[in-house]
Order: C-alpha cells, then structure tokens, then sequence
C-alpha cells in the first residue's frame, strides 16, 4: 500500500511538472512567434467583424427593397454567413498554433481550411459553446470543466481531419487521462489573464499563449508526430 502511494506521488509531481513546463515554453513559443501568431489572431478576429458588417447592410438593403419595414430574412441570412467563416477562421488558427508549436513554417494562406474542416469547425464549435454556455448558466464549475473537455477539439479536425462528433468525442476521451495537469495549465493561464487584464496588450497575449498551450498537449503530451498512436503521458520523456 505504501509503495503504491509512493508511486502515485511520484506520478503527481511529474505530471505537475509537465503542467509548469509546459506553461514556460508556451510563452517562450508565443513570444518567439508572437508575429505570425498575432497576424492570425488578427485575421481569425478582425475579418469575420468586418465579413458580418458588409452582410448584415446588404440583407438590410434587400429587406427593404423587399418592402419590409423592419429587419427580415435578408438581415437574418446577413448575420448567418459570417458564421461560416467563424468556424473555418476558428480552424486555421488553430492549425498555425500547432505548426508554430511543432516549428513547421507558418504561410498565409494556413488560416483557411478545406471546407470539410470549415464546417467540421463550425459544428463542434457551436455545439461546445452551447453546452458551455449552459453549464456556466447553471453553475460556473460545470462550464469550466465541459471547456477543459472539448479544449483539444479543434486540433482532432485539422490535424486528423475528424468530423465534428468524432473530435468532440476524442477530445473528450483524451482529457480525461491529462485532466489533472491540463487543469493545471489552465488555471495557471488563467491566473495570468486575471493579473493581466487591465493591461492594454493582456488579454491578446493570453489567449494565444493559451491557444499555443492547447496545441502544446494535443502534439506534445498525448501525441508523437511520427506515430499518432497516443502514448500514456507517464511514458513520455
């Protein structure tokens, strides 16, 4: 019995390790890569605002042409397109973190993602924000650990090409056996988005650290980049 509680102890602090670590070279990656990061941030952000704004004056136009008074289906159909892009842009930026994080050279043209993937994208992300959204309605806890869940997602679509259901099932699977340390990372990253918030450029940074941090455990912790098999993280070196 002792010499099992030993070995669990020893597992903890490397697991524990794994989290610290873990969270040093993401800012160290973030930082060294901040140009290409921010410039997908940036277009993943900006072009979807900017996508919903030209839609949304057209359907208005159409819907008034069309002779009504008030906000109809082309305002609707205005406000439904840029979701498509949402997800697609949703994709790519996951997919040049993880190129940044497995030094793979980023190119422009990475933040758009075959349409399979876009619409992958945009599923899983609408169905894990909605159930997101709820658990933190009802209480903030449950929608923490749904967000821990599915947090690897996205990488399962553009790394694997899985469907929406097959990479929220995945992601879902594999949390599981990095829940500890992966709540770790998270709230460590969290800490630093609480002291960093009333800083101009905080929350920018935060979340493409916290972005680069999740491509970290998907390629790092559970993956090996030469064999896909997924290697228990007590086994990784």
């Amino acid at each position: 019995m002792e010499h099992t509680n030993q070995l669990n102890l020893t597992l903890a602090k490397r697991r524990t390790t794994y989290a610290i670590a873990t969270f040093c070279d993401t800012w160290v990656v973030s930082v060294r890569r901040f140009f290409p990061l921010f410039l997908a941030w940036g277009v993943s952000g900006a072009l979807p605002v900017a996508i919903l704004i030209v839609t949304v004056i057209m359907g208005g136009v159409f819907d008034w042409k069309a002779g009504f008074g008030h906000p109809a289906w082309g305002t609707v159909v205005g406000m439904l397109i840029p979701a498509v892009f949402i997800g697609g842009l949703w994709a790519g930026w996951n997919y040049i973190a993880l190129k940044v994080v497995r030094g793979i050279p980023v190119r422009a043209s990475d933040i758009f993602r075959p349409m399979n993937q876009t619409l992958s994208a945009l599923v899983a992300l609408a169905i894990s924000s909605v159930l997101i959204g709820i658990g933190t309605a009802l209480f903030v806890v449950p929608g923490a650990l749904l967000f821990l869940r599915f947090q690897l997602t996205a990488f399962y679509i553009v790394d694997r090409n899985y469907g929406p259901i097959q990479a929220l099932k995945q992601s879902w699977d594999d949390t599981e056996r990095v829940f500890v340390q992966l709540g770790l990372l998270d709230l460590m990253m969290l800490g630093v988005g609480t002291l960093s918030a009333p800083l101009i450029f905080g929350p920018l940074m935060v979340h493409i650290a916290s972005t680069v941090a999740s491509a970290e455990v998907y390629s790092k912790w559970l993956t090996d980049e030469n064999n896909p098999d997924f290697p228990k993280l007590e086994d990784l070196d």
